[in-house]
Formats: structure tokens, sequence, C-alpha cells
């Protein structure tokens, strides 16, 4: 009888234990364009080390609407012998950033002309409602949404209003839909954080690594 109550005690010890080790894997997935691809999530791929169970930042693509389609289309994208579905990562991700749309505005933004900023923009955000529409329907865990930054060196106070309102209308978007928005502007626009007009360099790769392993101390 002792020896079974040992038995169990054991059995009951090594598979609380297991649980929680295994509850402190995080399963993270990035989905970007390919101006932000690899630089903070290889920063994140090495702060999670020993607490990552799956490391997933192969969907790139250059703008909102080819990521809705990939989705749809439950892309599969096939690396080092393994088969990786767009949808069964959205799944089981614990944790989901999103980094998309920087290229896509970068290449239709003017410096001078801020109409044509505000009508591409809204092309771009009515997107960005079909994509946290479309990841919705999967994901179930932790989603960050990076906002944007100027594409450009030029700033004025019709840039700051522009950038201002783009950051309002998704964050009360992100709000409505459980997500947390990181605004970039102010972060990129005071500090040298770009490598030229539009890439970021390492220190902005840095500090965006930075925000993201706060949200994941504070949250997972």
């Amino acid at each position: 009888m002792k020896k079974i109550i040992y038995f169990l005690l054991t059995f009951f010890g090594i598979y609380i234990i297991y649980s929680n080790f295994n509850n402190n894997l995080v399963n993270y997935v990035s989905f970007n364009d390919t101006l932000n691809c690899y630089n903070y999530n290889e920063i994140i791929k090495n702060y999670l080390n020993n607490h990552l169970l799956n490391y997933n930042n192969l969907f790139i693509n250059k703008d909102i609407n080819s990521l809705i389609k990939d989705i749809k289309n439950n892309k599969t994208i096939r690396f080092n012998d393994k088969d990786y579905y767009i949808k069964k990562d959205l799944r089981e991700s614990d944790v989901l950033v999103i980094f998309i749309g920087e290229e896509e505005l970068s290449k239709n933004y003017s410096k001078f002309d801020m109409n044509k900023n505000y009508y591409y923009f809204n092309k771009m955000y009515n997107d960005i409602e079909l994509l946290i529409n479309e990841i919705n329907q999967y994901a179930k865990g932790k989603i960050m949404f990076l906002g944007y930054y100027n594409p450009t060196n030029y700033y004025d106070s019709k840039t700051d209003e522009f950038f201002f309102d783009i950051d309002n209308r998704l964050s009360n978007l992100m709000i409505k839909n459980n997500i947390n928005y990181i605004k970039l502007y102010e972060i990129v626009k005071g500090n040298n954080y770009k490598s030229d007009e539009i890439h970021l360099n390492i220190e902005g790769n840095r500090e965006i690594a930075k925000i993201i392993k706060t949200y994941l101390l504070e949250n997972t």
C-alpha cells in the first residue's frame, strides 16, 4: 500500500513539474514585411532561449493584402524538412508579433503631399481591418501589432499630424480586438534608429526587441 501511495505521489509530482515547465515554453510567431525581417526577431529568439517551444518568422509579405491571402489559402512553407501551415501556426501561437505595412507605406509615401498619404493609408487601414479579422479567427494567444514610422528623414507639423492620426486609428482598432499596439513614430523620430531613410539599424531593432521583451515579461 505504501509503495502504491509513494508511486502515485511521485507520478503526480513529476506531472506537476512537467506541466509547469511546459507552460513556461513559448510558441513565438512573427509576421513581417521585407524591410523588417530578421534582426529584432533574432534578438527575441536569443532572449527566449530555453523558454522557446517553437519559433517562426518565415511568413514574410511585402504588403498586408498578400498576408491576408496567405492566411485564407493556408499557405505552407517547407523549411528544414518541416512543413509550416500558417493557420496551424496561428492557432498554436502563444505570442504573435505583427510588423507589416511599413514597406507598403514607404513605397507610396510622399514627403509633401499629405492628401496622397491619407488616401493611401485609408486603403491600408481597410486591409488591416480585414487582416485582424482573419487573424482573430485562429490566433488565441497574445498579439502585438507594431505601428509605423516616417519612411523619410523629412519632418514638419503635417508629418506629425499624419502619423498621430495613424496611431490613434490603429490604437483604437487594436483595443477593440484585444491586441497590444506599439507606437513607433516618436521612438524612431527621436532617436538615431535608421541606417538610411527607410531601414532600421541594429539599434532600432534592439529597441523594438526591448519593447517586445518587456511585453513578454509582463504578459506570459
